[in-house]
């Protein structure tokens, strides 16, 4: 296989690119196999691979690709997300997959001289614990109203409680172990281990009570677990059964978990931990949905 730092010395010393050069195909395909050995997940190796794929069909010579061909083609789709053609989440999507691109399989480093303007970033969907217990209320199939209360009580994300097989649950100690999600982020994290609510733990046990330990929690049709469709099809059922009208989705009981906690006074460090996030930074956006006087305060005396 032809090396990275070799398709750039060719270019860079004016020689034609040599018999055997990587086709795009080639390209997209060692690219894949890069992020993936380096902790991505395969749906964001995905992604990434479809932007390269467009960026390279801009670019003469796919596998000596410069600064000047990604400058070229990330001010173009810039200037589109300005009049409105391109989200700037696509934006962002392109800019991050071709700087990888570059610095991985090219073989050097990316800087670029197009100005990226970051949009803000929108504040997640809460929900309030009233809302949350009417969300339950009406959930009448015992799968679907077990999901939403372990994603409210644990603070899990859809496809971290998909993943989760009998093995994770320990009823003894109400904890849960969290495998690194690999659908949702850009790389695979650490597992780690979050809470169970006390009022969850008996309605768990007897849920698995009598599944193997390699069993998903939540099993679908096709031997492996519940799709995300699925979950999500019957949240937005429950919302509109229980009138709430927010534009929330299941991931905002993960949100509701954060807020709620740090309504409680419970430090952002271990709300933090609770999440998987890797830095508070990320965990910090709850705070400012926090409703600071419901805080409950208390003398270190008392």
């Amino acid at each position: 296989m032809l090396k990275c730092k070799n398709m750039r010395s060719e270019r860079s010393n004016g020689m034609p690119p040599r018999k055997g050069t990587p086709n795009t195909e080639d390209l997209i395909a060692r690219f894949k196999e890069e992020l993936i050995s380096r902790g991505y997940s395969s749906r964001t190796a995905d992604v990434y691979a479809t932007a390269v794929v467009s960026y390279l069909k801009t670019v003469s010579d796919p596998s000596s690709a410069t600064s000047e061909d990604a400058d070229a083609y990330v001010g173009g789709i810039v200037e589109g997300s300005a009049r409105g053609e391109t989200s700037q989440s696509s934006v962002g999507i392109a800019v991050s997959a071709i700087k990888l691109f570059h610095k991985h399989v090219i073989g050097e480093p990316l800087e670029l001289s197009v100005e990226i303007k970051r949009g803000k970033r929108s504040l997640p969907v809460v929900l309030s614990r009233e809302e949350i217990q009417k969300i339950s209320s009406v959930t009448r199939n015992v799968s679907h109203r077990l999901i939403f209360q372990l994603m409210y009580s644990s603070g899990l994300k859809l496809d971290e409680l998909l993943a989760l097989k009998v093995q994770d649950v320990d009823i003894d100690s109400q904890t849960l172990v969290i495998h690194g999600g690999n659908s949702g982020g850009r790389k695979k994290k650490e597992s780690r281990e979050t809470m169970m609510s006390e009022r969850v733990a008996p309605m768990l046990h007897a849920f698995i009570a009598d599944r193997e330990a390699g069993d998903y929690v939540f099993p679908g049709i096709d031997g492996g677990h519940m799709t995300p469709r699925a979950v999500q099809k019957a949240f937005k059922h429950a919302l509109k059964k229980a009138g709430i009208e927010k534009k929330a989705s299941c991931n905002s009981l993960r949100h509701s978990f954060a807020v709620h906690l740090l309504e409680k006074g419970i430090d952002i460090k271990h709300v933090q931990r609770l999440l998987g996030h890797a830095r508070t930074e990320t965990t910090s956006i709850y705070k400012r949905l926090v409703e600071t006087e419901s805080v409950d305060i208390r003398s270190p005396l008392d």
